[in-house]
C-alpha cells in the first residue's frame, strides 16, 4: 500500500471517529435541550451539509488550485515554443506522466536560461535598431526589413552587427573624408578674409561635426562650396600672380633696386585684400613712371626682339613684317604692340623650345663631322701622335650613329608641328625640312665636286709627267743625232706642244642651305 493510499484511509478513520464523536455529542446536547422530532433530525441535517459543504469548498478550491497549474504549465509551453521561435531553439520538455506542480517546475528551469537569453538579446536587438536607425538617418539610407521569426538567432543577430558596422565604417569614412574637406573651406574662407554666409555655410564649418548629415545631397552640397571656394582662391590667386608678375616686369623697366623689391613683397605676401590693394597701387604708381618713359622702355623692348628673332632664326622679312619696330612715334600704344610682339615670340619659342634644341645639337654634330672630314684630308694626321686617328675614328662613328637619330627626331616633331599648325615650320625664312634636305644635297654635290677636281688633278700630273719625260727623252737623243747625224730640217722639226685642258669649275651648288644652317648654328 502506497504512502497516499494510507493517508486516505487514515483520514477516512479520523474524520469517521470524529463525526461519531461530535454526532454523539450534539445528539446528548439536543437529548438535554429537549428538541423535538423534527427540530433533532434538521440539526443533523445541517451537520450533513456543512459537512458536505466543507468538502465541495475544499474540492473547488483545489480544482481552482489545478485549473491554474494547467493554464500555468501551458503558458510555460507557449513561452518555450516563442523563445524557440524567436532564437532558433529546438529545446522541448516532455510533462508526459508528470503531475502539473513538477511540470511547471521543469518548465521553469528550463525557460530561466532561455528567458534570459532572450531578454539580452532582445536588448541588444533593441540597441542595434537604434544604432541602425541613426546611423541610417545620418547617412541618408533606409533600414533594412527583417523577418519575424528567428529574430534572436545566431545568424540573424551576426548579421545585423555586420550590417551596423558596415555602416559605422562608412560613417567614419564618409566623415573622416568631411572633416578633411571641412578644414580646407574654413582655410579657404581664411584665405579670402570671409566668413560662412548662409546655414549650410554655418554648419559645414560647426566644431561638432558628428552630427552633420553625411547623405549624398549634403556631401555633393559641400564639395560644391568647397570646389565654389577654391576657384575663388585660384582665380584671386592668378589675379595676385598677374599683378606680380605685370609689377616684375615694370620693375624691371625702371631698374628698382632689389632690395625695394624683396622689401615690399614681404610686406605683402599671399593674395588677401591689402596685398591686392597695395600691388595695384605699386603698379599705378610704376605705370605712370613707365609713361615718362616710353622710349626708353620701348628701346629695350626692341633689343629683347632682336634677341628673340635670333633664337627664333627669322628672316629679315619676317622681322621687317613688324612695322612697329621702325616707329620713331614712342607712345603707350607702340610700347604695348612691342610687348605683346615679345610675349607672341616667347610663346613660340617656348613651344618649339624642343625643336630648337635638337637643331642645335644637329648643328653641333654637323659641324664636328665636317672637322673630322676635313681632318682626313690631312696628311701630317698620319703621323698618329697619342692614338688621334683612333679617336677620331671612334668619334666620327659615335656621330654616324648619333645625327641620323636626332634628324629623324627633328624631322617628326617639325611634321607634327606643321600638321598642328597647318602651316611650314620655317628656318630664316625657309622651310626647316628642305633646309636639311638641301644642306645634304650641297654636301653630296661638294664631295663630287672634290672627287672630280681630284680627278682632273690627277690626270694634269700625269700629263705633266708625261710631258716632262717626253721632253727629256726628246733632249737626250737630239744630242745623240747631232754627234752622229748631220743636222737636217727633218730631223730639227719641233713637235706639237701639249697644252694642258683647264680644269672644270666645281658644280654649283645652292647656297640657301649654307646661309640657313650658318644662323641656326649662331
Amino acid at each position: 500500500m502506497s504512502r497516499r493510499q494510507e493517508y486516505i484511509e487514515t483520514s477516512q478513520r479520523e474524520i469517521s471517529k470524529s463525526v461519531r464523536e461530535h454526532l454523539a455529542l450534539l445528539a446528548s446536547i439536543w437529548e438535554e435541550i429537549g428538541l423535538d422530532e423534527d427540530s433533532y433530525k434538521s440539526r443533523f441535517l445541517a451537520c450533513q451539509t456543512h459537512v458536505n459543504a466543507l468538502f465541495k469548498e475544499m474540492k473547488e478550491e483545489d480544482i481552482g488550485l489545478k485549473s491554474k497549474l494547467l493554464g500555468k504549465v501551458a503558458a510555460l509551453q507557449e513561452q518555450l515554443a516563442v523563445f524557440n521561435l524567436d532564437l532558433d531553439k529546438n529545446e522541448s520538455i516532455d510533462v508526459q506522466g508528470l503531475t502539473l506542480i513538477a511540470s511547471k517546475s521543469k518548465l521553469d528551469s528550463c525557460l530561466k536560461e532561455l528567458k534570459m537569453m532572450h531578454t539580452l538579446r532582445s536588448e541588444e536587438r533593441a540597441n542595434l535598431e537604434a544604432q541602425e536607425q541613426d546611423l541610417c538617418k545620418q547617412l541618408g539610407r533606409t533600414t533594412e526589413e527583417r523577418p519575424a521569426a528567428k529574430c534572436l538567432s545566431d545568424p540573424v543577430m551576426k548579421e545585423f552587427k555586420e550590417r551596423v558596422a558596415r555602416l559605422r565604417q562608412d560613417k567614419e569614412k564618409l566623415l573622416s573624408g568631411f572633416k578633411e574637406t571641412r578644414r580646407d573651406i574654413i582655410e579657404l574662407y581664411s584665405d579670402l578674409e570671409e566668413q560662412p554666409r548662409t546655414e549650410f555655410e554655418q554648419r559645414v564649418t560647426d566644431p561638432n561635426v558628428e552630427t552633420f548629415p553625411l547623405d549624398p545631397q549634403s556631401l555633393a552640397d559641400v564639395a560644391t562650396l568647397h570646389e565654389r571656394l577654391e576657384l575663388q582662391v585660384r582665380q584671386i590667386t592668378e589675379e595676385t600672380e598677374q599683378y606680380r608678375l605685370k609689377l616684375a616686369n615694370l620693375w624691371d623697366r625702371l631698374e628698382v633696386d632689389p632690395m625695394v623689391r624683396t622689401i615690399f613683397l614681404e610686406n605683402y605676401p599671399g593674395i588677401r585684400k591689402t596685398t591686392r590693394k597695395e600691388l595695384r597701387n605699386e603698379i599705378a604708381r610704376c605705370e605712370e613712371l613707365k609713361k615718362q618713359n616710353l622710349e626708353r622702355f620701348t628701346l629695350r623692348m626692341r633689343d629683347e626682339l632682336l634677341g628673340l628673332w635670333e633664337q627664333c632664326h627669322m628672316s629679315e622679312e619676317e622681322r621687317a613684317a613688324f612695322e612697329p619696330f621702325r616707329s620713331l612715334d614712342f607712345t603707350e600704344e607702340l610700347l604695348e604692340l612691342h610687348e605683346a610682339e615679345v610675349k607672341r615670340l616667347e610663346m613660340y619659342l617656348a613651344d618649339n623650345r624642343e625643336i630648337f634644341d635638337l637643331l642645335s645639337k644637329r648643328a653641333e654634330l654637323w659641324d664636328r663631322m665636317c672637322q673630322l672630314e676635313q681632318a682626313a684630308t690631312d696628311s701630317n694626321r698620319l703621323n698618329n701622335r697619342g692614338g688621334q686617328l683612333l679617336k677620331e675614328e671612334k668619334e666620327r662613328k659615335q656621330i654616324q650613329k648619333e645625327l641620323p637619330k636626332v634628324e629623324e627626331r627633328v624631322k617628326k616633331l617639325i611634321h607634327a608641328r606643321e600638321e598642328a599648325n597647318g602651316e611650314p615650320f620655317l628656318l630664316n625664312g625657309h622651310r626647316a625640312s628642305l633646309v636639311l634636305k638641301e644642306q645634304w644635297e650641297a654636301k653630296r654635290k661638294l664631295k663630287e665636286a672634290e672627287k672630280q677636281n681630284k680627278k682632273i688633278a690627277q690626270q694634269r700630273q700625269l700629263e705633266r709627267d708625261a710631258m716632262m719625260g717626253t721632253t727629256m727623252m726628246n733632249g737626250v737623243n737630239n744630242n745623240l743625232k747631232r754627234k752622229l747625224v748631220p743636222n737636217t730640217p727633218e730631223l730639227g722639226r719641233k713637235l706639237p706642244r701639249v697644252t694642258p685642258a683647264k680644269a672644270p669649275l666645281p658644280t654649283k651648288v645652292s647656297s640657301t642651305a649654307g646661309k640657313v644652317l650658318a644662323r641656326v648654328n649662331k
